[in-house]
């Protein structure tokens, strides 16, 4: 494969992802990024950045917004699900990776944007006061403002976490689609995601 290949094929990946990946205004400043969970409606995207509960705001990749409530939200594992009145949405291929993958964070606080890397680590149980992450997919990916909530995608743009800036300081994070889809039938059947907590964690770039 030449280099016009490679990026060609980068191109593609993106573009197929970004069928599935929204915009959600639901704070004050810039709008963050969600990706479609489900054909009829769901839409999973960060918990840090939906500030309010209503007048939330969800713009799919055609440009049409549409009004959005929460079905729940969990803060340990910066997870939200949301829920849009439209069916018949693009759902993404869903994949899992390994350490040196190539991977590519999208973000859609506005026009879609890309940054490529690499995974460079794959952590197992996280807990702690504030955080309780069952895995986490760490990458060297520059996280540009409104990339939370986003995906996480491979070479083919399959989807393999969901990107959140607030998970650890100093390091790029995604909870990986393995636990992300346990966190959100979770959320969806009883709204929130009740968890005792004994010891001290913590996650480190």
């Amino acid at each position: 494969m030449n280099l016009q290949e490679y990026s060609d094929g980068l191109a593609a990946a993106v573009e197929a992802a970004g069928r599935s990946t929204v915009t959600v205004d639901a704070r004050g400043r810039i709008p963050a990024t969600g990706i479609v969970w489900s054909a009829d409606g769901e839409i999973l995207t960060a918990d840090h950045v939906v500030q309010r509960d209503d007048a939330i705001t969800v713009t799919l990749a055609d440009g049409s917004p549409h009004s959005a409530r929460i079905l729940g939200r969990d803060p340990s594992s910066d997870l939200a699900l949301l829920k849009i009145e439209k069916t018949g949405l693009p759902v993404p291929a869903f994949a899992e990776v390994r350490v040196g993958h190539l991977v590519i964070a999208l973000g859609r606080p506005g026009e879609l944007q890309a940054a490529v890397s690499n995974v460079v680590a794959l952590g197992g149980e996280v807990k702690g006061q504030f955080r309780h992450l069952e895995a986490y997919v760490q990458t060297d990916v520059t996280m540009f403002p409104g990339f939370s909530g986003g995906p996480l995608v491979d070479a083919s743009g399959r989807v393999v976490g969901i990107n959140s800036s607030a998970l650890a300081r100093g390091a790029s994070v995604a909870v990986p689609v393995a636990a992300a889809r346990k966190v959100a039938d979770a959320l969806r059947q009883h709204g929130h995601i009740k968890r005792g907590y004994l010891g001290v964690g913590s996650l480190r770039g």
